[in-house]
């Protein structure tokens, strides 16, 4: 457990460090984060499932001025490892990661706060012009302090937090028990609500009937889905579709 435990407390600084947002940037997804976690504790099939079903919540989620409603390394790599070591459900993990990913605000925002005083350091050194030491504070010290607050607290919620949720997820009501899973099921649907209606459109609406109905009646899997939608949007494309109504209400 040690290695595993080290391994998502790596993860968990990658994910969570301002500088890899750039290079490995895709890992700050819960789909994603879920899925190496899953590979870390050898179930990937659960861990896609779980960073999957939180992913949805957050996928109507805009952030405005960089400032952002959840944490995306606590939500996915957090919330999935502690889910996946106490035997819960997908549902169970979504609302964790509900919690954790509110809390790991605290984390991204004292990154940002802090990594500002450590650039300040750093202009002293080019007013002097000792350009040896600025890596120290614009490199260094910021992903020291990035391990200090994502990758520790993940090693230790790995190592000692997953056993005694465990024990409080058993010891819990069966009534309570049942009603995080009925929010956590909730959860996914209200953030595919709050992204169609971002990009919700009165033209689209038929398109959303009928994917409805490929679901929902037709029984089709996730992949014939979108299979048809690819081919909806290409023949709506190709037929110049969108021209004809560019002068339609939205």
């Amino acid at each position: 457990m040690l290695i595993k435990a080290i391994l998502i407390g790596i993860l968990a600084t990658m994910c969570g460090n301002v500088f890899s947002e750039y290079l490995v940037w895709i890992f700050r997804n819960p789909l994603v984060e879920g899925t190496l976690v899953g590979l870390i504790l050898g179930d990937v099939k659960t861990g896609a499932i779980i960073g999957g079903t939180i992913q949805l919540i957050y996928m109507g989620q805009i952030t405005v001025g960089g400032i952002s409603s959840f944490d995306k390394c606590y939500a996915g790599v957090m919330a999935t490892a502690v889910t996946m070591l106490a035997n819960q459900t997908p549902e169970v993990g979504v609302t964790l990661a509900v919690t954790l990913g509110t809390l790991g605000l605290l984390a991204s925002n004292a990154i940002m706060t802090v990594n500002v005083i450590f650039v300040h350091m750093a202009d002293k050194y080019v007013e002097s012009g000792e350009t040896k030491k600025i890596w120290v504070y614009n490199w260094l010290l910021p992903n020291l302090f990035c391990i200090l607050v994502y990758g520790l607290p993940a090693f230790f919620i790995v190592m000692y937090g997953a056993s005694a949720f465990e024990s409080f997820m058993n010891a819990m009501p069966a009534f309570v028990s049942n009603a995080l899973n009925t929010v956590g099921a909730v959860l996914p649907a209200l953030g595919i609500g709050m992204m169609l209606k971002a990009v919700y459109k009165k033209r689209f609406v038929a398109f959303v009937i009928i994917g409805f109905v490929l679901c929902a009646y037709l029984n089709l899997d996730i992949i014939a889905c979108t299979l048809i939608g690819l081919a909806a949007a290409l023949l709506y494309w190709s037929l110049g579709i969108d021209k004809l109504t560019e002068g339609d209400a939205a």
